[in-house]
């Protein structure tokens, strides 16, 4: 099958959570962390986000020129915002419909959605991701960032559609149920073939750690 290349990027605590215990929008990173995020995130054509995601964030993360943290600008340059889910749940006065992107629907929803006003291209979910990944590279782009959330990523993972993984561990213990993957799912992710391997780590000063992983195929 050819598709765009899927790169999981993600925050997580020593005990795996994405989010605190109330959830939220909450990043758990801290600006060095932010800063890996903004340079994994000026590699790729887009970022790929459930319905679930925005609205803890209602904005999306602009890429940015970091000189300082003092002295940061928004680049001119930035990856299509792809939302994936029923768009009757969207609030359009959040931040994220007027921020400088472009914006793509994956529209759970059964009615199709035709505000061309808010996102400039619509694609219908089905039974798969795979034929929607097709679609995607049809529209020119080769290389996605998977940002959450856990059931998106779940269906990414049980699909065996994700090649990378870049995550930073965040020396925090949180606990709560905001795994990224959802605790129901586990089994049957574990019951895959998948294998990995490390490409690289890296200590930051803030003591978190940045792994990142290729699929073995």
């Amino acid at each position: 099958m050819s598709k765009p290349r899927i790169i999981l990027v993600i925050a997580s605590s020593i005990d795996g959570r994405i989010a605190f215990p109330d959830g939220g929008g909450s990043h758990l990173g801290t600006f060095e962390d932010k800063k890996i995020l903004n340079d994994n995130l000026s590699e790729v054509d887009a970022t790929l986000f459930g319905s679930g995601t925005l609205k803890a964030h209602q904005s999306n993360f602009l890429i940015k020129k970091f000189q300082d943290k003092n002295d940061i600008k928004i680049s001119n340059k930035q990856p299509i915002a792809i939302v994936a889910g029923n768009p009757t749940k969207f609030s359009f006065d959040w931040k994220f419909f007027n921020q400088p992107i472009k914006r793509w629907l994956l529209n759970s929803n059964q009615e199709p959605f035709k505000d061309s006003s808010k996102f400039e291209k619509v694609f219908t979910l089905k039974n798969n991701m795979k034929d929607i990944l097709e679609l995607l590279q049809q529209e020119g782009l080769n290389s996605i960032a998977l940002l959450g959330g856990s059931k998106l990523i779940y269906t990414f993972a049980l699909e065996d559609l994700i090649d990378e993984i870049k995550i930073t561990i965040v020396p925090k213990l949180i606990g709560g149920d905001y795994s990224w993957i959802p605790n129901s799912e586990k089994q049957s992710i574990f019951q895959s073939n998948q294998q990995w391997r490390l490409i690289s780590s890296q200590e930051l000063s803030t003591h978190e750690m940045f792994l990142h992983y290729s699929k073995i195929v």
